[in-house]
């Protein structure tokens, strides 16, 4: 889980991107409503690991603009 900083994710109907780590818990923005949510680290693994959570590929031309 080093490597997540600056994943996206679709979790509960809410795209979020990780954008730091704080602690237990991960910084992360809500792409949908552009709030800032924090989740306990053991949480998002959690869903990843059970399905819950599915990260989400950014196309390469996407990620260069």
């Amino acid at each position: 889980m080093a490597k997540i900083i600056g994943k996206r994710f679709l979790i509960s109907g809410m795209t979020i991107e990780v954008v730091s780590d704080e602690g237990e818990r991960w910084k992360t923005l809500n792409r949908t409503t552009n709030d800032t949510v924090y989740f306990k680290k053991i949480f998002l693994q959690n869903a990843i690991k059970l399905g819950k959570a599915e990260e989400i590929i950014q196309p390469v031309a996407e990620e260069n603009s």
